[in-house]
């Protein structure tokens, strides 16, 4: 199942899992505190962020495309006939 946040360079996906899980291992058996969550957080925004920026870019211009079909639609209506 592919969801929509899901990263679909698998090269950038492997990239961004083998730096988490060495954040993880360098963790140790240590608790995994507040810096260690920000570090990863950080990982998964930097290899994430730009795909899931672009694809969100792609969701507002297809919502303002519907929109703007719908405006058309309603001036249309308004028209007088000739």
């Amino acid at each position: 199942m592919i969801r929509k946040w899901d990263i679909t360079n698998e090269q950038e996906k492997k990239q961004c899992l083998e730096e988490i899980l060495t954040r993880l291992d360098e963790q140790g058996d240590a608790p995994f505190g507040v810096l260690a969550a920000e570090e990863i957080l950080d990982i998964v925004s930097q290899h994430v962020g730009p795909q899931v920026y672009n694809m969100a870019i792609e969701d507002a211009k297809n919502a303002l495309r519907t929109k703007l079909a719908d405006l058309e639609i309603d001036l249309d209506m308004l028209g007088t006939s000739s």
